[in-house]
């Protein structure tokens, strides 16, 4: 039997902090140096396991994978959160959430972009859960500006999900536009072109 750890009421078995422990240790490596392309020997380097204790732990490196990107989606999540909390209004929140993208502030850069760009075609696994990451921003976006047109904030006349993706396909490639020119100011000329889309075409 393996030995327990109690944590904050909650009891964890040692085998379970361990691989918590390689998850968080990897998650952020992988971000930046590729979900698919880090080496098993990067990997047993940053969580000092051989690949046979990292085995105890996951299938394959796939699970890793999948595990850590979910990881570092739930990072972002947690740095996203009080930003959006501190804001009452939907309009507010749609201009602290495309502020907070625009200058995301992450090893690597957004999770998302790099496991969608690295893993077309190659690990159907890993795109599926990009996507479904993706999906869930949109859908988060989407509320916000559904709640804006139930408060009167936004036009009625506005389409959440069509509205979410213009919003989101902007930061996006946006971030992707900023890896490729850090030195010009395109994530910039994104966050300004959506604020002004925010008040020209949705905002009542």
């Amino acid at each position: 039997m393996q030995p327990l750890q109690v944590k904050e009421g909650i009891i964890i078995r040692k085998g379970e902090k361990t691989k918590q422990f390689v998850i968080e240790k990897t998650a952020l490596l992988l971000n930046q140096r590729g979900f698919l392309s880090t080496s098993l020997a990067e990997i047993t380097d940053a969580t000092g396991l051989q690949k046979g204790g990292l085995y105890n732990h996951f299938k394959d490196k796939e699970e890793l994978m999948l595990e850590s990107f979910k990881h570092c989606c739930a990072l972002v999540n947690e740095q996203m959160e009080p930003v959006m909390a501190s804001q009452p209004t939907s309009l507010g929140q749609l201009t602290a959430f495309i502020d907070f993208y625009c200058g995301l502030d992450f090893p690597g850069g957004c999770p998302i972009v790099n496991a969608t760009v690295e893993a077309h075609a190659v690990s159907p696994p890993l795109y599926e859960q990009a996507g479904q990451a993706m999906d869930n921003l949109l859908a988060f976006i989407g509320e916000i500006i559904q709640s804006g047109i139930s408060s009167g904030e936004i036009r009625a006349q506005v389409i959440p999900k069509d509205a979410a993706l213009f919003i989101l396909s902007a930061v996006e490639g946006g971030l992707v536009m900023h890896k490729l020119y850090p030195g010009n100011s395109s994530i910039t000329t994104v966050r300004e072109q959506l604020f002004r889309y925010i008040e020209s075409e949705l905002k009542k």
